[in-house]
């Protein structure tokens, strides 16, 4: 039986954590592979792992170099014959780890639009050798997955990945779970008609300016975020300098959003940048109309089924609203659009009908599949 050692920084509420707890909830793979899953610190583990799996948590404290030992160590102990890594430490790490050994296979999983991402952290020089890592050390994986085209074109143009070793293999979404969450009873009190925004309050989620384009806009219903971050108390005296507290609430961290997202009346995004959008997705699982920026990268191939598209206008895609990035005015002209109901009931059906092409069924055997192509080559 061929073991495989999954890698990732800790098990907490990111996209890449769930993507990877999805992925190994097909038990069916079980009884063909010795799966293993090693979290590089020792944090508080947020999601189930399922029972029939390996644990190995090490305490590498964020650092790089601790990582490095802590992770050879482990792959000298168990002796992977492939080693499967989600988030950047976890894949320089992983990739150079490949060095010390020619027979192990190495797949690295990247869910960031890493250039957007490093622009977004670093200015100067510091942006220069932020990228120097991924560049020197993802080439020498045998395979590198990008969460979105974007992601994995990113990747080939920018961090010297080689056309032949990547591939695009989107995020896996567990849909019967997610309508389940959806019909318990949410941990707020909510108001009877709200719009609904989700993700971490940083720059990146650019929350001051979905801000500025409801508060622009006919939209009636108030805003609510959701999530937690550190441009929290920035935002909330954002929000009372604006004179909005009665508009735009701030619900916090929810330990189960899908129970408040099912009960808004559309979702809305106006991201920076993104690697796949998980949230957006989940929306649209759960029937809403979305509207989404058209940020690098994932949301024009999740509504447009484009990747390469791009537009100055709003655009009516296929299956939610896309708006140019930092758009003020459009992205107002969206909220506008979707304060119609015939625009919302249409846009609800796509988006549901759209979701489905993101099961877990279908994009997890796309992704063992892919695993044991990985581990037949020479």
């Amino acid at each position: 039986m061929k073991r495989i050692l999954f890698v990732i920084n800790s098990i907490g509420y990111g996209g890449a954590e769930r993507a990877l707890v999805n992925l190994l909830s097909k038990p069916s793979f079980y009884s063909e592979f010795d799966v293993h899953v090693a979290l590089l610190d020792d944090e508080p583990i947020i999601r189930t792992l399922p029972d029939n799996i390996t644990l190995h948590q090490l305490e590498s404290k964020r650092s790089l170099a601790r990582s490095f030992i802590n992770l050879m160590r482990l792959q000298r102990e168990c002796k992977p014959d492939l080693c499967v890594s989600f988030l950047v430490r976890a894949n320089v790490v992983n990739a150079t780890l490949k060095l010390t050994s020619k027979n192990r296979k190495v797949v690295l999983c990247e869910r960031m639009h890493l250039s957007s991402h490093l622009d977004g952290q670093f200015k100067n020089m510091k942006r220069v050798l932020a990228g120097i890592l991924p560049k020197l050390t993802y080439r020498l994986a045998d395979a590198v997955i990008g969460v979105s085209t974007g992601v994995t074109n990113d990747l080939v143009e920018n961090f010297s990945v080689p056309a032949t070793k990547a591939t695009t293999i989107f995020n896996p979404y567990n849909i019967s779970q997610i309508e389940e969450h959806s019909k318990i009873e949410p941990e707020f009190a909510l108001p009877d008609s709200f719009v609904v925004s989700t993700g971490r309050l940083t720059p990146s989620k650019n929350v001051k300016g979905l801000i500025d384009a409801y508060l622009a806009s006919n939209e009636s219903a108030p805003l609510c975020i959701l999530g937690e971050g550190e441009q929290k108390a920035e935002i909330e005296d954002y929000i009372v300098l604006k004179n909005a507290k009665q508009k735009v609430l701030l619900l916090g961290y929810a330990e189960n959003p899908f129970a408040i997202v099912s009960k808004a009346k559309y979702y809305v995004s106006a991201s920076l940048n993104e690697g796949f959008p998980n949230a957006l997705v989940e929306a649209m699982v759960l029937g809403l109309p979305v509207i989404m920026t058209n940020c690098p990268s994932g949301p024009a191939e999740i509504l447009n089924e484009n990747p390469q598209y791009t537009s100055d206008k709003l655009t009516e895609a296929k299956h939610g609203l896309l708006a140019p990035l930092n758009n003020t005015l459009e992205l107002t002209r969206a909220f506008n659009l979707c304060s119609e109901e015939p625009i919302r009931t249409n846009y609800a059906i796509k988006a549901r009908k759209r979701a489905e092409d993101f099961s877990i069924e279908a994009i997890a055997n796309e992704y063992w599949q892919f695993l044991r192509q990985t581990l037949l080559q020479h």
